[in-house]
């Protein structure tokens, strides 16, 4: 019994290997289109509504996705560079058929805005500690003088000048 489904993992195993080279949603059996292909999906959205990724929409009948994926395709076969199939939907959906914003102009706030607001993030977290730590150092401090016992503290200071 461990045998056959050690088998039947190890046979999983190696098929599955085959099913990631290719994509699901293309009909190119070249590796090296297929693979061309899954990338340009993969900067393009889905303008179906569904704002999925196109390699990755998955619904049945796809009034927008599976006319891209075609026309993907076609362009492929046809010798086009990626860039060029790209331009091409923009050209025809504007910028917002790309899956990410061009790092330049105005869209570069996109990429560069994220890491600003971590950075005053956490700008703000260690500060607002710090305070706080000051905060609690100076009740301490102000609490502490106040138990002291006058006698006791003489014998502390005294204890201290003979060190």
């Amino acid at each position: 019994m461990k045998r056959l489904l050690l088998a039947t993992a190890l046979l999983l195993t190696l098929a599955a290997g085959g099913a990631l080279a290719q994509s699901a949603k293309t009909t190119l059996t070249d590796p090296v289109l297929a693979t061309r292909f899954n990338e340009i999906s993969d900067r393009l959205i889905c303008q179906c509504g569904c704002q999925m990724i196109l390699r990755v929409c998955n619904h049945v009948n796809c009034p927008s996705g599976i006319p891209m994926r075609q026309e993907i395709e076609r362009k492929l076969l046809a010798g086009a560079p990626d860039d060029s199939i790209v331009a091409g939907f923009v050209d025809e959906f504007g910028m917002l058929v790309l899956s990410s914003p061009p790092v330049e102009g105005f869209n570069l706030a996109a990429w560069v805005m994220p890491g600003f607001a971590l950075l005053l993030g956490a700008f703000a977290v260690f500060y607002t500690a710090g305070r706080w730590a000051a905060r609690r150092r100076l009740a301490s401090a102000k609490a502490g003088n106040a138990d002291i016992d006058p006698e006791m503290r003489a014998r502390i200071e005294d204890e201290i000048k003979r060190m």
